[in-house]
């Protein structure tokens, strides 16, 4: 039988992502060629519910406006190659940082937590770029090594 920890080890977003057409272990250019088809939205809704946010705070993190990405979701529309890209991005943040909090209610509540690597502000508000999805990404793997954050 499998560990509380072993369980959400194996969460890969990227394959929650893309309906499992692509994941963490597959190639850059299998990455780029689903980021350039677009992500369904129907798998962006998957991945949101997954990481348990809301469509704002989504839609933020993707770097779109709310009402686009209800747009998207009434018209069914694939995302948009940047918008995929960025939805892309941030499931592979988040499998690294599950692998390290092992429950997307530790992540959220960390993610949700002013810290001082982040000027005192959320993680969260950082994620919606790549230096950010790079700061959240390094400030765990500092915490995975026992520095704190």
């Amino acid at each position: 039988m499998y560990s509380f920890s072993e369980i959400h080890k194996k969460i890969d977003f990227i394959e929650i992502l893309t309906n499992r057409e692509s994941s963490e272990k597959s190639s850059h250019l299998e990455q780029i060629h689903f980021i350039h088809q677009g992500v369904d939205i129907k798998n962006a809704e998957r991945l949101r519910i997954e990481l348990g946010w809301g469509i704002r705070t989504f839609s933020s993190a993707i770097r779109t406006s709310n009402s686009s990405y209800v747009r998207y979701k009434k018209e069914l529309k694939p995302l948009n190659t940047t918008l995929s890209e960025n939805a892309f991005e941030i499931a592979k943040v988040c499998s690294f940082c599950l692998d390290y909090f092992e429950n997307i209610e530790r992540f959220n509540t960390w993610l949700n937590t002013p810290s001082l690597p982040f000027d005192s502000k959320k993680p969260l508000t950082f994620i919606n770029t790549i230096a950010g999805r790079e700061l959240i990404k390094n400030t765990v793997n500092s915490l995975k090594y026992g520095y704190n954050a």
